[in-house]
């Protein structure tokens, strides 16, 4: 299991890249070549790049080449005919090898007939129903391994979720039916795993941490928030479901979890899903599941931690949006780091509300908001992008002001006549791309609202 580290970094894709050849066509000798040039010409600051070390000519040297990748952790196969190639061989290699295929058409005059001999294979791989994806370019180009970046990560992240464990702590939150999710169905089409951890174990846990431990632990913690008017006591109460999160992440080896804090434990656990979220353990709110499942992976794809949230304010003049919630944004992604607001959750919201909530804005950063919805059989998938700017907290909680380059009005409303739900996974940086390809490998459907 592939764990996100605190320092979690872009998600870098590991590729095994093959050299195919007809040794008795023109440009064979470029071929032998290409196996040396391919990692001096590779952004390896992209890219992990294992080559095999010599051309692949017949299918009798598949065992071979299969046993050279074997336990590399590869998440996509490249093969970059040289010259001229039999075609069959292609599909052979990439059925055995198992792996999402780029298939790279060399631009280059050297690589003589290398396209034509690409071309002839794309037919059986379409045919067959196997993950590919066809690019064209010069071998020092970057703009192609930039082409092939986009599927690479796609197959990465497609790899890196499987056995991925996600932790319920209660049931669907009161009134909201589209975070409900089909169990099985989450499992074979990413590969995660829902962990049945209980409310009621949350609370008990909760209630085990005494107050000389929580004590402890605001004191180390402390410098990093400004209490404000927050009474000890209710930020004592934060510190204690925070640690009782980090038990139970530990006992169950978690690396996603949500709470059914709507509405009896509202503003509890807020400090502990911030926390949680800068150390890489994506942290939804309010029993979404589904809603964790997409901020592990667009926590993967963007190399920063996620903001779960809805929009609480619309702007349809400015096209902008007020995305708010109590209290999930982690330090990382907030617009003044150094001093995390603390504020008590207003009684008012509902019966049970006790507890700090974050008091803080997202800085500025492009973004993508996306949502995951649906059952077995009608999974689906969509996003948006736009652009946090600056803004100033008007009420308790966690806030980023998200402008769009599009009519956002027009654009919920296609939303939610697409059945999507209410809550946003908010990404860093500008990633439906990538997601619109690892949808495709997924077999999910995507939509991306209110493209430019």
């Amino acid at each position: 299991m592939n764990t996100v580290s605190p320092q979690n970094s872009k998600l870098r894709p590991s590729l095994g890249m093959v050299v195919s050849s007809w040794p008795h066509e023109d440009g064979a000798e470029f071929a032998r070549q290409l196996p040396r040039l391919l990692p001096d010409v590779a952004p390896q600051d992209i890219f992990e790049i294992l080559v095999y070390p010599q051309p692949y000519t017949h299918e009798r040297e598949i065992p071979q080449i299969v046993r050279f990748f074997a336990e590399k952790q590869l998440d996509a196969l490249c093969v970059v005919p040289g010259n001229f190639t039999l075609d069959h061989i292609i599909p052979l290699l990439a059925e055995a090898i198992g792996l999402p295929a780029i298939l790279w058409g060399l631009a280059d005059p050297e690589a003589w007939g290398a396209l034509v001999g690409l071309q002839q294979a794309l037919v059986p791989l379409k045919e067959l129903g196997m993950p590919y994806r066809f690019v064209i370019g010069h071998l020092r180009d970057r703009a192609s391994w930039d082409k092939m970046l986009l599927y690479a990560r796609a197959a990465a992240l497609k790899r890196r979720m499987k056995g991925m464990r996600i932790g319920l702590m209660g049931f669907r939150a009161e009134g909201m039916s589209d975070v409900m999710f089909d169990e099985l169905a989450l499992r074979e089409t990413f590969g995660v795993q829902i962990v049945n951890v209980g409310l009621t174990r949350y609370q008990r846990t909760v209630e085990a941490i005494s107050v000389a431990e929580a004590e402890a632990a605001w004191r180390e913690m402390s410098a990093g928030f400004d209490p404000g008017p927050t009474p000890h006591e209710v930020i004592l109460y934060g510190v204690r479901s925070h640690l009782a999160l980090q038990r139970i992440i530990a006992e169950e080896d978690l690396q996603a979890f949500s709470v059914e804090c709507f509405h009896d434990h509202l503003g509890g656990p807020c400090l502990g899903k911030s926390i949680a979220n800068d150390m890489g353990i994506a942290a939804s709110c309010e029993s979404d599941i589904p809603g964790a499942v997409m901020m592990a992976a667009m926590q993967l794809l963007s190399g920063e931690p996620t903001f779960h949230s809805d929009f609480l304010r619309i702007n349809f003049a400015e096209n902008s949006g007020i995305l708010h919630h109590c209290g999930n944004l982690p330090r990382r992604l907030a617009a003044h780091p150094d001093k995390m607001g603390l504020l008590p959750i207003p009684e008012h919201i509902g019966p049970g509300a006790y507890g700090p909530v974050i008091q803080a804005t997202m800085k500025a950063t492009p973004v993508t908001l996306t949502n995951l919805a649906g059952r077995r059989g009608t999974l689906r998938i969509a996003a948006m992008e736009g652009e946090s700017v600056p803004y100033t907290l008007e009420f308790p909680g966690s806030a980023a002001k998200v402008i769009f380059p599009f009519d956002l009005g027009h654009a919920l409303e296609e939303w939610g006549n697409a059945g999507l739900g209410h809550h946003y996974a908010v990404a860093v940086g500008h990633v439906a791309r990538e997601v619109a390809e690892w949808c495709q490998l997924l077999g999910v459907p995507f939509r991306q609202f209110g493209e430019v």
